[in-house]
């Protein structure tokens, strides 16, 4: 079905969600559309403070790259973006399958996609023809990759942008393969179970506490709420 309406994810969805994250070596957080500057999710290769068992006061911390979500999405304004993607018409997507289409896209940005930083491509004229060419590869890859897991077996629906732009899709897809090196397969999972590397920021404040479970400590939601608190008073500006 698709519908005109805002959707938001619960509690269960995240869980389930953060478990997919987690087995390519990523954490899970929630933001909102206007925080993340007008994105429904961002995978960030930056390493942020993740907790190691939120059911302890004093738990251990480690840092890891993480994937944030918007906590709810648009479904008329996403499906709208479908004409101008890359190749896959977004606006196929049904309501129930927006949340794990962003999901899988944001971890094929990990596990399928070109280096974006193009380390080791030492001739300038090839490096500048690659740089010209791998954010339009890398968000077809994720499209893709995310249609793979929503659609399995389904031909992609190509969107206006992707009818006219197949052959420079197929050419820019052909030289990178050949210059550019891919990311390497990410590291070791993160530990299963929804009270295990947790990241930092969804434990600020009970309401952000209450997606990860019950038996979250409170003491520590509450250190990590008077923590950022503190930090917003200063002018800290938190993405999250």
């Amino acid at each position: 079905m698709k519908t005109d309406t805002t959707i938001r994810i619960t509690r269960t969805q995240y869980r389930v969600f953060a478990e997919a994250t987690k087995s390519v070596g990523l954490a899970l957080n929630l933001s909102s559309f206007k925080r993340m500057e007008n994105c429904w999710g961002g995978y960030s290769p930056w390493t942020l403070l993740v907790c190691g068992d939120a059911r302890k006061d004093e738990p251990e911390w480690q840092e890891r790259a993480l994937i944030t979500l918007a906590a709810s999405i648009n479904t008329t304004r996403l499906r709208s973006c479908g004409a101008g993607r890359p190749e896959l018409d977004w606006s196929a997507l049904e309501d129930h399958e927006i949340y794990p289409f962003v999901v899988w896209h944001e971890i094929g940005h990990r596990v399928d996609n070109f280096d974006h930083w193009l380390i080791g491509i030492k001739d300038v004229e090839i490096l500048t023809e690659c740089r010209r060419r791998i954010s339009f590869v890398n968000e077809l890859l994720a499209d893709r990759y995310a249609w793979s897991q929503v659609r399995p077996g389904e031909s992609i629906p190509l969107s206006e942008n992707g009818k006219r732009l197949q052959e420079r899709a197929a050419e820019s897809l052909t030289y990178l393969e050949k210059h550019a090196p891919r990311l390497p397969f990410p590291c070791r999972s993160l530990a299963a179970g929804q009270y295990l590397d947790v990241p930092e920021y969804m434990l600020d404040g009970h309401q952000r506490a209450a997606f990860i479970g019950p038996e979250v400590s409170r003491k520590l939601v509450q250190q990590r709420a008077g923590y950022h608190r503190k930090r917003i008073a200063e002018g800290y500006r938190t993405l999250y």
